[in-house]
This record gives structure tokens, sequence and C-alpha cells, in this order.
């Protein structure tokens, strides 16, 4: 059996007669393997799918005790909530409530992340709740770090050791968890991606270490994923035709011209002109000359790209005139191209300078006797070995480290976001780490990016070396939304080379996409010198899917200048007909273009969807010689902000295919990124499905590479295509349905984007292009923006485009499709209150896309549902002392979201218990941040939550719930001074203090330092402070304590000050602390190691054992003789420090008084009255 296969076995394996204690059987946590995962395990909504198995939650529980992840907990901040089959709103109830979303786990069910207001508890109270449960530490850990599979793992070649990778929920503090981790002994921190989403950290951990730290992450409680880290690796002339014209030609290994009449996009004058495609690689030889010369146009300018490190994802300085527009090196990469050998590997062999020069290598300048011109956007002037888009400028991006050989990607998601902002809508990636298939870090970074915030780039990535083997792709080729390339034998033949890696990926999906070119492919060579002066183009020939990368790549420039420059629809370039393609478009277009092969190769996990093949469906009107245009193009794309929820449907009709020609069909779209503990990738699920003469054919059903009716919907591809070899003349409608898209961590992710293309023989021969609507109007209808238009008869329908921002503002463009109708109006039904749109109809006749209408722009006034943005923790109470009973308490303004709003009120709210089980209404919309409580009375509790709600209706989450008392204006006599949370409430509570009824000493009610069955926070300062006091003669402090605080690193010290409050001291127990903060490396608090502490756990025997999460905890008494302070006022407070490592329980406080005797009271002034400690109302 395979390294990779190790965690792979039958399925969940019941422990024989073990039963958990909520009466569910406990079942052993096992991989799963593509063939476990079959549609029917997909389809059974009782199931969470993880990659500890699958199990129904209602009747099995994971004993995860022999993973070596840390011990199941009984409190987390975080929780897993499954819902039953069907709910469509769960995730809006959810929002609504206040629940932070951290992802989805198949199936219906979401990672939350749970607060006081929000518990298990809370939750479970929604009927249609299935199952809840916390997020155990098993449920962090990747199988292959299991104990028992541990014996696959491979030492870094860089650091020796293990390279292991921790993923944090957003919102989490990458720099707390690398501290935390730091804990462990044999621990390096070599990466901290301290960023809000997805924070992320990589260590380097001694092998006799990795026991302890596979069991100190998974305990943290922000983590969300702990993974072995995979070292990534590296993974022309001939492939030109190949590409452009479907050359059959097998060719020779080396440099020459290209075959005749077999470049149709470049005879059509399209040679990658203003497209901007990235390359992140070892390095690249800056002063060779396929690299430092570009003509746009004006001609030639010569220069070598001068490296820069802006840190990622900031951009830098841009060479708008030059070859290279910039060269930006990563962190932990340096300049240049190398020859070095990372350990374990093979010699680099100037790896990025070879993939850069197939992409867009352009020889240029004059070399003792010989000449080479530069391309220019008329004319390609191949020359030796120059790259598939020559007149493309490049962005390099350089991931190699010249010292070591290796590649650094310390943080794939700021290279990529860095690379989008400088401009490039292609990223060419010639690397990834052999991970079996499985989706993993570099995966989940790759789809993240795509889906939220570079949706209009396509990311090209090689497969892999691994193979022949099945299940052999590597990551980030695993990612559901990048387009994952193979390799073929040289030039024209289409046999797969050995090497290259196979699918399906671990979870069953299509993977390579496509194939290309990889054998003895010849393209820039590189040499260990780069200065300012241009060298002579030298070339060589390497073989690997990392040439065929960049040869898809190359071509996808040229393809977006298609549709930049405005040959679709009509097949000649206009102006009006310009267009940005989202690179899911540009995915569709590319896999529905492809040579099949053969019919076995079709679909397949060898082959994936064929080889690239541009001019199939690229259609122009004037055919020349070699060319194929006699099946047109119709792309129907819909972005994320315009696309499907759960149970919409989009259709599409074309009226009159022809027989005789291939009619195919593929649908795309960028999924959210999956959370990696779920063995299935797929999110948001959409489904491809056609209707025509033959019946009723879903996505991805096929026989012998034809569709066929019948069969089930694809439930784990992010692509799906439909293919008729020989189609039945007719009219066939192709629907796109929303089957189910529940979202991801983000908010508005469960509305689905997607790009569907269509090719065959229709709209020929080509006609006039219907004229443009006239007359257009646009106008806000409820929640639609109708947009009305005057045209002329004939046509077979109408297809409404939008853009962002005003007519004036809006490009060709940058106009996408919204909608579609019959007649006029055509709505859009996805406006976003107050945002200004632009519009444009076009009217369709036989099955092609007319003129554009006039541009009319319009205002939404759409209902807007976002909440305000409030700060629910930022209620306090600060004020409770005056000769007028009032408690005052103030929060953060909460800013409206929605334009059209007009201000934001606040309803607060009373109630005499913590858990407000009937409260009352104190001021139903109160319009300052601040509001004071005359109703209160002299020493009576109270505790108060405000709700912020703009004026049209949208309430955000309730904030948390403080607490006040109001006393006389000289505090509380300490004669008399007795808390305890039940009768008398006088602390004030520094966020998470709070009262709390899960454990007390006395009574039902005690002071904790967090929320409900939740630990404790990382790096946190938080004091429960009494109000001033007058201590009496012979006075002793008295409470009783519980905790579970990290021993030695975390813990609660107790604290007095004379002064009011400006200055503290130092108050320890008598007889001293139980311990110290000895292992500290700093706190919130900032106190020193040398400072004592009251830490560890309390148990029957013992104030400080340090058995955190184990030891049962219980009250224990504690005193302070005060007599030192007779006379004074005092402030007292327990003070909680703790860092960003491992959190427990935290600490319980109760029954506080300080026990002074009464015959010898001493008064502030003399003789004073208790009217300086009463209020009045």
């Amino acid at each position: 059996m395979k390294r990779h296969r190790l965690a792979a076995a039958i399925s969940l394996l019941i422990v024989a007669g073990a039963v958990s204690a909520q009466g569910s059987r406990l079942v052993a946590p096992q991989g799963v393997s593509p063939e476990q995962l079959t549609d029917a395990r997909i389809a059974d909504s009782r199931l969470l799918l993880t990659r500890a198995g699958m199990f129904d939650p209602t009747q099995e529980a994971v004993d995860y005790s022999a993973t070596g992840a840390a011990p199941a907990t009984a409190i987390a901040r975080y929780g897993v909530v499954q819902f039953v089959e069907g709910d469509t709103t769960a995730r809006a109830r959810l929002e609504k409530q206040g629940v932070r979303i951290l992802g989805y786990v198949p199936n219906n069910a979401y990672i939350v992340r749970l607060d006081d207001s929000n518990s298990l508890a809370s939750l479970n109270r929604d009927g249609k709740v299935r199952w809840s449960g916390l997020y155990q530490p098993g449920m962090k850990l990747d199988p292959l770090l299991y104990s028992a599979n541990r014996g696959g793992l491979i030492a870094s070649p860089v650091h020796g050791g293990y390279d292991i990778e921790v993923f944090a929920f957003s919102g989490e503090s990458a720099n707390q968890l690398a501290e935390a981790l730091l804990k462990v002994s044999g621990v390096d921190v070599s990466v901290i991606n301290a960023r809000d989403e997805n924070p992320y950290v990589r260590v380097n951990v001694n092998v006799s270490s990795l026991d302890a730290l596979v069991r100190a992450a998974t305990a943290q409680e922000g983590v969300a994923w702990v993974s072995w880290y995979r070292q990534p690796k590296f993974d022309n002339a001939a492939a030109i035709g190949v590409i452009q014209g479907n050359s059959v030609a097998t060719g020779t290994a080396g440099s020459g011209p290209v075959e005749a009449n077999r470049t149709p996009l470049w005879d059509h004058g399209i040679f990658g002109s203003n497209q901007i495609v990235a390359v992140s690689d070892s390095g690249m030889d800056a002063n060779e000359a396929w690299f430092t010369t570009l003509d746009k146009g004006s001609g030639p300018v010569t220069a070598v790209a001068t490296p820069q490190s802006p840190a990622p994802p900031t951009a830098g300085t841009l060479a708008p005139t030059q070859k290279v527009i910039g060269y930006w090196v990563q962190p932990g990469a340096t300049s240049y191209d190398n020859n070095a050998t990372c350990p374990g590997g093979s010699p680099t062999s100037f790896h990025g300078t070879h993939t850069t020069g197939t992409v867009a290598g352009d020889a240029a300048g004059t070399f003792g006797a010989t000449t080479y011109l530069a391309s220019t956007p008329t004319a390609a002037n191949h020359e030796l070995a120059d790259g598939m888009a020559p007149n493309a400028q490049l962005l390099f991006l350089d991931i190699g480290n010249d010292t070591s050989g290796c590649l650094s990607i310390t943080d794939l998601t700021g290279t990529l976001k860095q690379g989008f902002a400088g401009g490039a809508r292609i990223h060419s990636a010639s690397w990834g780490a052999p991970s079996a298939g499985v989706y993993s870090g570099n995966d989940f970074e790759a789809d993240y990016v795509l889906n939220s915030s570079a949706e209009d780039m396509i990311f090209v990535v090689s497969a892999g070396n691994e193979g022949p083997g099945a299940t052999t792709t590597g990551s980030p080729g695993n990612a559901k939304n990048a387009i994952t390339v193979g390799a073929l034998n040289h030039a024209g033949s289409t046999a797969i080379i050995s090497f290259s890696s196979r699918g399906p990926t671990a979870d069953g999906r299509r993977k390579p996409d496509v194939m290309a070119p990889g054998t003895s492919t010849v393209s820039a060579s590189g040499d260990a010198t780069t200065n300012a002066t241009p060298e002579a183009p030298v070339s060589k020939a390497l073989s690997g899917t990392s040439m065929s990368a960049p040869t898809i790549a190359g071509n996808a420039a040229l393809l977006r200048q298609y549709f930049a420059d405005g040959f679709y629809p009509r097949g000649t370039a206009t102006a009006a007909d310009k267009y940005n393609p989202s690179g899911m478009a540009m995915k569709a277009v590319i896999l529905n273009g492809t040579n099949p092969i053969s019919a076995t190769a079709f679909n397949s996990n060898n082959f994936g969807w064929g080889r690239m093949w541009l001019d199939s469906n690229l259609w122009f009107a004037n055919t020349l010689t070699g060319g194929d245009d006699s099946r047109r193009l119709r792309l129907f794309e819909r972005t994320q902000a315009s696309g499907l929820a759960t149970g919409q449907q989009h259709e599409y009709t074309i009226a009159n295919v022809a027989a005789g020609q291939d009619l195919r069909a593929t649908l795309t779209w960028y999924d959210v990124e999956a959370q990696q503990g779920s063995v299935l990738s797929i999110v948001n699920n959409l489904d491809l499905e056609v209707v025509g003469p033959g019946g009723t054919y879903l996505g991805n059903v096929f026989t012998s590479g034809v569709s066929t009716t019948g069969g089930t919907a694809d439930s784990r591809n992010s692509v799906e295509q439909f293919r008729l070899t020989a189609p039945t003349a007719g009219s066939y409608t192709f629907r796109v349905k929303g089957t189910s898209v529940p979202g991801g961590s983000r908010p508005n992710s469960n509305r689905q984007g997607y790009a569907l293309a269509v090719s065959g023989a229709f709209g020929l021969p080509a006609g006039a292009a219907f004229a443009a609507p006239v007359a257009t109007t646009a106008a806000n209808n409820g929640n639609n923006v109708d947009v009305a238009f005057t045209a002329a008869g004939g046509a077979q329908g109408f297809q409404l485009y939008r853009a962002n921002g005003t007519c004036a503002a809006a490009a060709a463009g940058d106009f996408r499709l919204v909608g579609t109708g019959a007649a006029s109006p055509l709505s859009d039904t996805t406006p976003r209150n107050g945002q200004t749109y632009a519009y444009k109809v076009r009217g369709v006749s036989g099955d092609i896309e007319g003129d554009a209408s006039n541009c009319v722009e319009v205002t939404a006034s759409a209902a807007c549902t976002l909440q305000p943005e409030f700060q629910h923790e930022s209620l306090a109470v600060n004020s409770t002392q005056g000769t007028t009973c009032k408690i005052g308490m103030g929060w953060a303004a909460a800013p409206a979201n929605c334009a059209t709003a007009t201000g934001v009120t606040y309803k607060v709210e009373r109630d005499s218990t913590p858990y407000f089980t009937a409260p009352s209404t104190l001021a139903p919309a109160h319009a300052s941040n601040s509001y004071d409580d005359f109703s209160a009375l002299f020493a009576k509790p109270y505790f108060y939550r405000v709700t912020a709600t703009d004026s049209l209706g949208n309430s955000a989450p309730p904030s948390i719930i403080a607490n006040g008392t109001a006393i006389g204006p000289s505090g509380v006599r300490g004669a008399t001074y007795r808390d305890d949370g039940d009768n008398n409430i006088f602390v004030a509570m520094d966020a998470p203090w709070r009262v709390t009824n899960t454990a007390a000493s006395a009574g039902t009610l005690s002071y904790h330092s967090g929320y409900d069955n939740v630990t404790y926070p990382a790096n946190v300062c938080a004091s429960l402070t009494t109000p001033k006091l007058l201590v009496q003669a012979g006075a002793t402090l008295r409470f009783k304590a519980k905790y579970d605080i990290e021993y030695q690193w975390d813990g609660m010290v107790t604290e007095i000050s004379t002064d009011d409050g400006l200055t503290w001291s130092d108050l320890p127990p008598d007889g001293g602390y139980p311990n110290t903060l000895a292992a500290t490396q700093g706190n919130g608090c900032g106190y020193p190691a040398t400072h004592g502490a009251f830490t560890g756990v309390t148990t029957a025997a013992s104030n400080a054992d340090p058995n955190n999460g184990s030891a049962a905890a219980v009250f224990k008494p504690f005193t302070r003789d005060l007599s030192a302070y007779a006379g004074q006022n005092v402030r007292l407070r327990w003070r909680l420090s703790t860092d960003g490592g491992a959190e427990f329980s935290g600490a319980f406080v109760d029954e506080i008084d300080l026990n002074g005797n009464a015959l010898d009271a001493l008064f502030i002034d003399s003789f004073e009255s208790n009217s300086q400690f009463n209020c009045s109302n």
C-alpha cells in the first residue's frame, strides 16, 4: 500500500461494546478513500463527511483518543451545528442571531463560534437543528498525523524534522498561536501569516517532539486544522500549433518555425497584447533577451527588470512599457534564477526562466551578426523558441531561494492577491507539493482567493510528476477553482507521458482538467549571471507538467485577448463588444473546446477533458487557411454577486442547433474554499441540466464520451460538461441549478456565480447582428431594478447586462449578465441597496447576441437587509455611584451598512437576572450611544443589553450583558460588604468576566472569567473590580475561587488600590500565591515570570495542580489580612492575564467579603452619615 493511502480504509469502525456518554456508539476514526465516498453517502443528509470518517452524529461519536490529538474537551469556543435536510434558511437564521459562521461541513452543517449569547444550548432551541457538538481537538487533525500513520511522514529537506502547518479560524491571532506552539520544546516557527482571514502558522519540529506538538496544536481553541506540510517542488516551438490549431504533428525536440496553417489566433492578430501573466517560480534570469524587449506598437523598449520585495499582498511598482512589468521577490526567496538543488530533489535547472519563456518569451535584439525581432500587436515575429503569447507582459513573482534551491511558498494567499493587484488576470504555477490528491493548505488558499477577491483571474497549475498511479495530483493542483494541467508527449502527440500525475483527487473529483505537451519542451535557458546588459537568447529542452502548465497559461493570454478585443460574439474585433471575462469564463471556454483525444480518454482521470484547442470554439467571421469555424460559441456568465441561491435556476435556450458537429456545454464555478477537515471539498453545488430532442441530460453523465439520459447529478465536481457528438437538430435548453448553496465562512457566500460555455453548429451562416434596443430606461421596482427598452421585432429573447458604477465610469468590458427575458422590461433581481449600476440590453437573434443598447444607470433602492456594524462587546457600565441612584452605561456607536439608512437607534433592556428571562425595555429607540438608568433602586443588581437597529429596521445581534448596582457616593461600607453574584453584585467586570450559573460555592451564581461553557480568551488582561470600600479595623478579605488556568503560563492575581484605581499594588493571599508565572514569555497584563499567581487547577489536594483540562477543579477558600489598610478607601481586583497558548475553563470567584469589626467602624470624615454610602431616587 502506498504511503499516501495509509489513512484510507473501509469506513468508520465500530468500537466493540463501546457507548459514548450521550448514548451514541463510539467509533474509531478512519480515513476515507475515493471509492468509499460514494454518491449515496454524499446524498445521505444524516452523515457528517469528515476526513476522520463518515458518520451520523446522532447515532455515533468518534473516539479520537488513539490519534495523538489533545483529549476531548467539555468546553470550547467553537462548535458544529447540523440542520435537518432541506433547511434552506438555516444560515440566515444563524446570522440573524449573531452567530459567526466559520465554515461549512457536509452535510448541512456549519462550524460556528460560540459565546455567551450563542451557546450550544441556545442553538439547540432552533427546532431544525438536528445535532450540535463542540469542535473537538481530534476534528482538527489530518489523518496523516494520526499516531499510527506517522511512519509515512518525510522529513523537511530544508530544516530536518517535520514541517507542520497550523490553520486558525478567521479572527484568531497567528502571532499568539505561534507563541503557544513555541512552548513545545524542539519547535521553531518558520512562517507566520498574521491576516484576519485564515491566519496561518508553519513550524518545524524535532522528530522527538512531534507527539507533544500535535497535542499542543490541536488543544489550541482557535485552531481549525493541523497537517503535515509537504515541501513544494517543480513539477516550446512545437506546442504553438498544437494548442491553437490542434496540430497532430509530433515534430522534433528543438527550436524553429511553427507548423504552417496551425496558428489561427496569431493569424487574426492575437498575440497576447495588453495581457499580463503572473508567473510564480524559482526565479527568472531577467537579462536573457527573451525578457528584455517589448513593442506595444510604438517601437521596441528594451530594459532589464529590477527586482523589488513588496510584502504580499501589496503590489510593487509597475513598469508599464517593459516586457517584465514587475519582478517581485516573495518572502523567503531571493532574486533571479538558480541551478541549486533542494535537498532530496534535482537541480533547479533555471526552471523559472524556462517556464516563463514558454508563457511569453520573445527573443529580441542584436547579438553579433544575428538580429531577433520583437513581436508587435500586429506580428508574432516568431523566432527560436518564443513563447505562446509573445506580445504579453510578464509579472514575475519569485518564490525560489538561490541558496537552498528550494521553493519558498510562505503565503500563497498573499502571492495570488499580489499578482492580481499588479494587473495579472492569468497566473501560472509550475510547482506543487505531492499531496496524493488530498485537498490541502495551498488548495484551500487558492480557492479562497479566487472565490473571494480575484474572481477575474484564472490560476493555471501543473498536476505534478508523480504518475503513473491514480490519485497522485499535487497541491495546489487539487484546488477546485484552479485549472490543473497534465502532460502529453512532445508536440502533437496525444499519448500521456508516464510521469504525469493522475486523478481522481482523494474526494473523487476529476483532475487533471486539461492536457498540453510537456515532453522535451524547448524554451528559454538561463545562467547564473544577471546584470543590466541583455544576453543572447539561448534555449534548452525540459520535460514535466511544469512545461505543460505555462503552455496553457500562455494560450490563455491569447484567449483573454480574444474577448478583451471584442471578437466575441461576432468574430471580428469590435470595440463595443469588448469583454473582460472572469476566470470562471476562461476556464469554461478552455475546457469546452478541448480535443477529446478519444472516447476513453475524455472525462477520465488520466486526461481530464482532453488537450487544449483554442480554435475549437473561438469563432472568427473570416476563416483563414487551417482555421476551423464550423461551430460558434455562446457564453453565459454570472458573477458571485448575481449568482444562484439554493433552489434557484437559470435557463438559456439555443433554438436552432444543426446536426453534424459536436454540441458541447461546460459549466464551471469558483466554489467557496472547503474546510480541510471535510472529506468532500465541494461546498456550493450547482448542476447542469440540458433538455433537447433526445431527452434530458445531466452534467457529467457519459457513456463512451457522449452524454446519455438518466444517471444522477454530479455532487462533487465544480466542472460539469454535456457533449453530443451527433446531436439531433433542434432546440436545446441549458439549465444551471442551485442544488445546494450553503456558503462558507464569509457573509453572502451563499450565492454562487458561474460560467456556462456552449458551442455547436448554431448561428451559421452568420447573419447581421440584431439591432441595439433603444429608448432604454431603468427604474427601481421593489427589490428589483427593471430595465425597459424598445426593440425591433424578431428577437428570440433579450439579455440584461450590469456594471458597477455609472455609465461614464463603466468600460465596455465591465458589463456582466444579470438577467434574461422574452420582452421588455428585464429585471435585475440581485441589486444592492444604495449601489449605483449601469445597464445595457442586447437582443438575441439567430441564437447570437446582438448589439448593445445605450447605457442607463440607476441607484438601487432594493430592500437592504445588512445589519448595522455593532461591536456587541463594547457595552460597559461606567457609573454607579452618586447621591441619586443611577446606573450609567455606554457602547461604541454602530454605523449602518445600508447606504440609504438615515441613522441607527438603540433599544436598551434591563433584567434582574444575567440570563434575561423576563427583560423590560427602558428605551425602545434611544438616539445616542450612552444611557443613564435613573430608575435603578439602591443596592439592587441589574443586568443590561443593547440592540442596534437602523432606520430600515435591520437589527444587529444584541450586545453582551453588562451589570450594575446603584450605590452611594462613597461606595460600600467595608463592614457590611458582601459580593456573591446572587443577592449582591457590586463589582465591575471587564469582558469576558460575567455572572454565571455554571458554578457557585454557595447559592447558584458566581463570577466567571469567560462565557458559559467556553474557555477564557487568549492574550487577555481583564479585571473583576470592587467599588470603593471603606476598610474597617480587623478586616480580612475572604473569597472562594475555583480555577483551571494554564499552569505557569496564564494566571490570576489580586491587587489593591488606595487612590481610587489610579495605581495598583500586588495583594497576594495570606501565605502567598500558590505558584508563579514561571513559564510565561509574555502575557496580556505584562506580568514577569517571577510574579506570583493563581495558576494551574484548584483540586482537593492542591491550589496549583499542573494537569489542566483533566484535573477536577473545586472551590477553595482564600484570605488576605487587610488590617494595614484600616480606615482607608480601597478598591480590590482579581485580574486574569493570559498569553496566546492553551486556554481552559478559567477562574470562578464567589463569596467575597471583608469581615470587618462593626464596633470599630471608621468613617472618612470622623462621624459620617449613611447618606455617603446610600443613594436615593
